[in-house]
């Protein structure tokens, strides 16, 4: 399998829990944001083929959250990609066919977003 596009980034996980034996004000500290925002950004590597986006979790965020799963979306999935402003890394925005999105941040976001743009199954067809 060819990989089109590999970066280090962070991932937006809705149910990141943080491991309760982190403890302390920073346990506690990190909870109280993914309350507020809705999830926990979550630093790792997103991988694009031709075929679906994966990402996984960083060796030190497997540690420090329960059961952190890794993102699989077959491309067939995605209805479209687009690029939010975010501070310091953009983000990219990935909208799911059946509803819902995944997103992630990471440096050069317009131009990850354009290119994944351009594997999706329905920009293959039209070009």
């Amino acid at each position: 399998m060819t990989i089109f596009i590999k970066k280090l980034c962070n991932a937006f996980i809705t149910d990141a829990v943080v491991n309760r034996r982190l403890g302390g004000a920073a346990g506690r500290n990190v909870e109280a944001i993914g309350a507020v925002i809705g999830g926990l950004w979550v630093g790792g590597i997103v991988a694009v083929s031709a075929d679906a986006l994966d990402w996984v979790p960083n060796i030190m965020n497997k540690a420090v959250h329960d059961d952190l799963q890794p993102v699989h979306i077959p491309l067939r999935e995605v209805r479209a990609v687009r690029r939010e402003f975010g501070i310091l890394t953009g983000i990219v925005v990935v909208e799911l066919e059946e509803g819902g999105e995944f997103r992630f941040r990471c440096f050069n976001a317009r131009s990850v977003a354009e290119n994944m743009s351009d594997l999706l199954p329905s920009q293959m067809m039209s070009a």
